[in-house]
């Protein structure tokens, strides 16, 4: 979790203004392939997802590591459109999109009895990088310059991340492991009658409560990502530098390792839904907070909101699809919501700048955010946890 750093919204936010300057393209052009990116990055996602469960993890691993190390010696060299392209891209799909996904299958198959936990120990890794990377990055750029600075990055996952592969061995679970979770005893609910019987995954997948699922966790991409993106250039209109900036992202990990450490105790005894609302309501107060006032005290706020909501959701998406549909095929399952969210994170950088493109202001794309935000609440409240049929 801590090696995807690289490819995360909040270590890329270091770098975006010297990216800029240095490629020469416009905040709307640079976040326009940021989203192209990201789809890459989906699309990888998909492919790991299907790999993992076909050649198993240390192989995964070993191809993510390369491929990442790869992506930042590309970035460091970027000067134009293409190449800032080409580097995004493999920086989203080896960093946000692939290593997050290992770490989620690892959590799901080797720990069954106590998925929710084990989940939240596994997201400091995330949260260890929120807080201690930007401010470090951030020095390391006005020392060295942003392109030595991704060259380091580079040399530390070669050196540190790809040999931890070897750790790595395939699980075997069997028995009740590869049975959907239920946590608590779940209301008496009816029987969803439109099901999708998928043959690859050999479950059954209620068509509504999969796509609730699916749009509920998707939202909390598209909403920090956004966020984190321009963190930077929004927090300097509220006058702020930027480095005090990258202690607001700071304030950001704080509150999401403390948002972690809540639902890591209570996950394994609430129901899915209960995680769900309660991620989605901190996720709406993130752009409200910063609608409401200019002050730097509302920026910070909001930015701790987002917090809560990203360890929120860093255990509640790692565990749903497992407890829910078990973990027979789980790879291509959590690739293919890796997907989805992966693509929502795609449009995040895009409603902040062509609001301020269009209006000189942040403000109607943060009450974008802020409906998004809310449609995932009411999408949440309204989930049911599915009966399906254990797979076969």
């Amino acid at each position: 979790m801590f090696a995807s750093a690289p490819g995360q919204s909040f270590l890329i936010a270091v770098f975006v203004d010297d990216m800029l300057e240095g490629t020469g393209l416009s905040r709307t052009v640079f976040s326009t392939l940021y989203a192209l990116a990201t789809i890459v990055s989906a699309t990888v996602s998909l492919a790991l997802g299907r790999a993992a469960d076909a050649l198993g993890l240390r192989v995964a691993w070993f191809a993510v590591a390369s491929g990442l190390a790869c992506a930042c010696l590309l970035a460091s060299l970027a000067a134009g459109l293409v190449l800032a392209l080409l580097g995004l891209a493999l920086l989203r799909a080896f960093g946000q999109g692939s290593f997050p996904l290992l770490g989620t299958l690892i959590v799901n198959y080797w720990f069954p009895a106590r998925r929710g936990a084990a989940m939240a120990a596994a997201s400091f890794g995330i949260t260890a990088g929120t807080i201690a990377l930007p401010p470090l990055v951030a020095l390391l750029i006005e020392g060295v310059g942003w392109r030595t600075a991704y060259r380091i990055v580079a040399l530390v996952i070669l050196a540190v991340v790809l040999p931890l592969g070897l750790l790595l061995r395939r699980p075997a679970p069997t028995g009740p492991a590869l049975e959907p979770e239920q946590p608590m005893p779940l209301p008496d609910v009816p029987v969803a009658t439109a099901v999708r019987r998928s043959r690859r995954l050999r479950v059954d997948i209620p068509r509504r409560e999969a796509a609730l699922l699916l749009g509920v966790l998707s939202a909390p991409a598209l909403v920090m990502t956004a966020l984190t993106f321009h963190a930077v250039s929004v927090l300097g209109g509220r006058g702020l530098s930027a480095t005090a900036a990258a202690a607001a992202l700071s304030a950001f990990g704080a509150a999401s390792a403390v948002a972690t450490v809540a639902s890591g105790t209570v996950a394994d005894r609430l129901s899915t839904r209960a995680l769900l609302v309660a991620m989605s309501g901190a996720l709406l107060a993130g752009p409200l907070l910063l609608l409401l006032a200019d002050a730097a005290a509302f920026a910070y706020a909001g930015f701790v909101a987002i917090g809560l909501a990203g360890g929120l959701y860093g255990v509640t998406g790692g565990i749903a699809w497992a407890r829910t549909y078990g973990l027979a095929g789980l790879g291509r399952l959590q690739g293919m919501s890796s997907a989805a969210q992966i693509t929502s994170a795609a449009a995040g950088p895009l409603p902040l700048a062509l609001s301020l493109g269009a209006t000189g202001s942040y403000r109607a794309g943060l009450i974008f955010l802020a409906l998004v935000a809310a449609a995932a609440l009411v999408a949440a409240a309204r989930w049911r946890e599915p009966r399906v049929a254990a797979p076969i």
